[in-house]
């Protein structure tokens, strides 16, 4: 004890003596009482004292730098109990969990009141049993260990109910060498994995720092890289080929990238006594195989010996399974350039057996999907939106199915189907069946205005409406319509009308009645206008035009009366024309005439 706790302790003791020694002569009963109260609490000052160096001593005594077990203990106390219990990573599997020295059991003798023995196996792997002898436990699973120990326990204690259980884990040494931070012994538990220690040696020796009001105070904790040979820089640790060397001398080889996509704890084994774990290093070009495309985890990966196109697969999608359409393309690096050495899809590759396929280091493997044709549907149907297609192959009737129908009040008549996009990878038809044209007069401006609004429909150019009979194909009269990527089909509500426009007093929508011509629609809206010419049905679903005012009208359809008059300013302004011209030659003969005459005057 120091000095001056040693002095400050008898210092109080000898007050307590006197205060005690003076008021004990006094006669008053009472004062005795106090007084011996207040010379205990002088006394029990010099308690704290002594009790707080013990603890110490003890510590500084017991406390050694190369026992793993305190020095997990000082890492993994939880705040909780403080009782020095080790972290796990949860309930031990008795049918994995390799027996040790330092593993401590339990064994409770007896019914209401039992007796609780703890019972630590030795150094050699030797596990006490009371009245039993020993038991050799190292090296065996702990379910092995119990079902041995409950024999031998049982023929003893033969009228007493027994049990035993594992009580604490122990922990071990584990040495890591190689690419890392910080090479050496790794106090690790049996339910510890290669990852954690792994990543305990990954992530010491780092510079850390945190900001105070006054100043930045760094901690800094030298890596082990002072002390060893200096690592190139195209090097780095290469993750997918820890390997494992176990006390009975049986090696594996750890895949750790591998465990963080797919969560297999298979590539993530647990640790034992005894191992050493060695992080080699692997030449970012030399050594490496790339994947890249469309999948979860692209990179630069260090090559394994037993690399195969599903087991890269794998570790780039997590396991998860890839659409029927990805495709495959495998670039290999030979005579200074690289080759295609495969571009297959998925399906094909499985029937090839392909998967299985060896890949060397170098290797590039890309995934792609292939682009699949798009239609897309609106208006009045039950699920209007985008829907994948086989271009050139789905019908409008299947879209339609898709999309769960039409909804009452749909119209087929009024329904447009425009082609508005190309698929580079679905050929589009180049020639489309064109409609007849309207005929047209160039001095007709409404005839010809309304003529080039339909123009487009009837041409089945891109990013027109397609001539085809969608109320026919709905309704089975004639053939179904092909689809193709970028097809846009519209159905809008059947409102129940009919336009009728042109030349036409009181232009707009009539009330469609069935069986009517398109006559009576024309009459509806004030008859034809002056110098009416021709009438003109048109129906958007099929995009065909009809001429007469005999003909049967639909609902939906468009009639356009177009003016004789046009025809007639055309014939006149032809005539001027040829007038015109006369006049011109006439002048011109003039001229010549003239020049003639005076020339030989």
């Amino acid at each position: 004890m120091p000095r001056f706790l040693l002095s400050f302790s008898y210092t109080h003791r000898y007050i307590g003596y006197s205060v005690v020694s003076l008021f004990v002569k006094l006669s008053s009963p009472m004062r005795k009482l106090t007084i011996c109260w207040v010379a205990a609490f002088f006394l029990a000052l010099t308690i704290p004292a002594s009790a707080q160096i013990a603890p110490n001593r003890v510590s500084s005594v017991s406390a050694t730098p190369d026992d793993p077990q305190e020095e997990f203990r000082r890492a993994m106390l939880t705040q909780v109990g403080q009782s020095g219990s080790l972290v796990l990573e949860g309930a031990v599997d008795p049918n994995e969990y390799l027996i040790g020295p330092g593993d401590v059991f339990r064994l409770m003798i007896g019914g209401l009141n039992p007796l609780e023995i703890p019972l630590t196996v030795s150094a050699s792997g030797v596990l006490p049993l009371p009245e039993a002898g020993d038991l050799n436990a190292g090296g065996k699973t702990l379910a092995q260990v119990v079902s041995s120990a409950m024999e031998l326990l049982e023929s003893r204690y033969v009228n007493a109910p027994i049990s035993l259980s594992l009580a604490q884990a122990r922990s071990f040494y584990v040495h890591v060498t190689g690419s890392v931070i910080k090479t050496g012994r790794f106090p690790m538990l049996p339910a510890s994995r290669v990852s954690d220690v792994v990543l305990q040696a990954l992530s010491s020796g780092v510079i850390t720092t945190r900001q105070t009001n006054e100043d930045v105070e760094v901690d800094f904790v030298a890596p082990e890289q002072l002390f060893r040979p200096e690592t190139n820089e195209a090097y780095k640790p290469a993750l997918r080929n820890i390997q494992v060397q176990r006390r009975d001398g049986t090696e594996e080889l750890i895949d750790l990238p591998r465990y963080q996509t797919t969560g297999n704890t298979a590539y993530n084994p647990l640790l034992r006594d005894g191992d050493r774990v060695n992080v080699p290093a692997y030449h970012e070009i030399r050594e490496s195989i790339r994947i890249s495309g469309d999948v979860a985890w692209p990179g630069l990966y260090d090559w394994r010996p037993d690399d195969t196109i599903a087991s890269l697969l794998d570790l780039a999608t997590g396991g998860r399974p890839l659409n029927s359409a990805t495709q495959f393309r495998l670039m290999r690096w030979r005579d200074g350039t690289y080759h295609t050495v495969l571009d297959q899809g998925i399906e094909e590759l499985k029937q090839n057996s392909m998967t299985e396929q060896p890949l060397v280091a170098g290797d590039h493997l890309t995934i792609y999907e292939q682009k699949t044709a798009i239609a897309k549907i609106e208006g009045w149907v039950k699920y209007p939106g985008e829907y994948r297609i086989d271009g050139g192959v789905t019908t409008l009737t299947q879209l339609v199915e898709l999309a769960g129908g039409l909804r009452d009040g749909a119209s087929t008549n009024s329904a447009t189907l425009e082609r508005t996009s190309q698929n580079n990878l679905i050929d589009t038809p180049q020639n489309l069946v064109e409609s007849e044209l309207v005929p047209t007069s160039t001095s007709d401006p409404t005839g010809r205005l309304f003529s080039e609004s339909f123009r487009r429909p009837f041409s089945g150019i891109l990013g027109s409406h397609v001539a085809a009979d969608i109320a026919g194909a709905l309704s089975g009269s004639t053939e179904d319509i092909v689809l193709y990527d970028g097809d846009r089909l519209i159905f809008p509500r059947d409102e129940g009308t009919v336009l009728v426009t042109g030349n036409v007093p009181q232009p707009g929508y009539v009330t469609f009645v069935s069986g009517m011509s398109a006559k009576y629609y024309v009459d509806r809206v004030g008859g034809s206008g002056p110098e009416a010419d021709k009438i003109y049905i048109y129906n958007g679903s099929s995009s065909t035009v009809r001429q007469g005012s005999n003909e049967p009208v639909r609902p939906g359809d468009t009639i356009f009366v177009s003016r004789l008059e046009q025809l007639t300013v055309t014939s006149r302004q032809a005539r001027a024309q040829q007038v015109q011209a006369l006049v011109g030659v006439l002048s011109a003969a003039a001229t010549v005439t003239l020049v003639l005459w005076n020339a030989l005057r």
